[in-house]
């Protein structure tokens, strides 16, 4: 109960900018810190998240870390002994203060963190677009020992960078991430012009597969106000698309028919699943939470499942329609809307990350008639590797359970023994 009182009135003081509130934030903090350490790091991590996300930021958080700083410095100087250490280093990092930065880097850094603690600190370092962590940003995407977990959130956290120094490391390493981490990485650097152009660069230099980039990328491209970067985006795809394809109906019938006369390995197909649908999709518990969650949903029979593959656009639900949001800084970032109101809008974006940008910062929001989800997995994916897929996805259950049969009307040769 204490903690929810404290909760609520430091919110209520954070939607406003008047000095006696600030006040307000400050002797409550100060408070809690003192006398209720759990509560002082629930506070404390809310403050942070409202720092990082843009809320609290100009004079409202200037005047905060001012009257505030010599409580969280006595916290940061008692280090680990201290349970409020983490929380106070990784706010401090993300307004700015050079000596919890120069901290925040260490532990971002090292193999023998926590990655969760990591992850805080890498997201802390982001939020400040603190410029000597970029320097480290090779390293850290670079290594076969960092968790998968670890280089995704560190991919979404570049995004709030305006540097070369974020493409020029993205391609550099790009051949060492995993492949379901790929994809991700060229989501970032569709987000930026300065980016897209390194990245059509290196496409063009045959360094990277055209099939890097999806339809959906091609179209935010070419709607960018860069005229240069829509035109080597026109000189490589042509014109694309911008309403449902009826032709995608002759896609599904060659589909089936395909599907009909080959053998696919389930377990292989999860390996698919998970590089290219799991970014969005979650099945059997495993994916992420961006689109429906197709366990239960979008496989009624094969044809159904062959439909909504392949045509996704035929049917989207008011709550999947996609929308591109571009900021104050040039950032396009594309998803689903997770949270609209007066002080922010929230996007579900690829790879689950949540995307928050300050109401303030918009510049302009559309809404697309297109699925989120790209026409032409046919042309991404070779004959063997859709056959893989659509044997792992028509099962009811997962491949190792006895217990799983075909959806109906699969043909009968597509699943192999399991």
């Amino acid at each position: 109960m204490r903690f929810l009182l404290a909760l609520t009135l430091l919110l209520l003081c954070l939607s406003s900018s008047v000095a006696e509130d600030v006040e307000s934030v400050v002797a409550l903090l100060e408070f809690v810190i003192d006398v209720d350490e759990e509560t002082a790091a629930k506070c404390l991590a809310t403050l942070r998240e409202r720092v990082q996300s843009g809320e609290v930021t100009g004079e409202q958080r200037d005047a905060i870390r001012s009257q505030l700083g010599a409580k969280l410095r006595e916290v940061l100087a008692l280090g680990r002994e201290s349970p409020l250490y983490l929380d106070t280093l990784m706010l401090a990092t993300s307004w700015g203060e050079p000596q919890a930065a120069k901290r925040a880097r260490e532990l971002a850094g090292s193999n023998l963190e926590d990655v969760d603690d990591r992850i805080a600190a890498i997201d802390a370092l982001s939020a400040a677009r603190d410029s000597e962590f970029l320097d480290s940003v090779g390293t850290l995407l670079a290594s076969n020992g960092k968790p998968d977990l670890l280089r995704s959130r560190l991919l979404g956290a570049l995004g709030r960078y305006d540097s070369p120094k974020v493409a020029e490391s993205v391609l550099a390493y790009y051949d060492k991430l995993p492949s379901d981490i790929q994809p991700q990485a060229i989501e970032l650097l569709t987000q930026r012009s300065s980016w897209s152009r390194r990245l059509l660069q290196a496409i063009s230099d045959k360094k990277l597969p055209t099939t890097v980039l999806n339809v959906n990328q091609v179209r935010a491209l070419l709607s960018s106000s860069d005229k240069e970067l829509v035109a080597l985006v026109t000189s490589q795809w042509g014109a694309v698309r911008t309403e449902r394809n009826p032709e995608r109906e002759g896609v599904i019938r060659q589909m089936h028919d395909q599907l009909s006369q080959v053998r696919g390995d389930a377990y292989r197909g999860r390996e698919v699943f998970n590089r290219v649908c799991g970014q969005c999709h979650k099945i059997y518990g495993t994916g992420q939470d961006v689109g429906p969650e197709i366990t239960r949903n979008g496989r009624g029979s094969f044809e159904h499942l062959l439909s909504n593959v392949f045509d996704p656009s035929l049917v989207i639900g008011a709550s999947y329609q996609a929308r591109s949001v571009i900021t104050a800084d040039g950032r396009i970032l594309t998803g689903l809307l997770a949270e609209d109101n007066e002080q922010r809008i929230v996007l579900k974006t690829q790879g689950g990350k949540l995307e928050i940008v300050p109401r303030d910062e918009v510049e302009e929001i559309a809404i697309s008639k297109l699925s989120l989800m790209p026409e032409g997995l046919e042309k991404q994916l070779s004959p063997d590797q859709l056959a893989d897929l659509f044997a792992f996805i028509s099962l009811d259950q997962p491949p190792e359970n006895p217990a799983a049969t075909p959806i109906a009307g699969t043909p009968a040769m597509l699943i192999g023994p399991r």
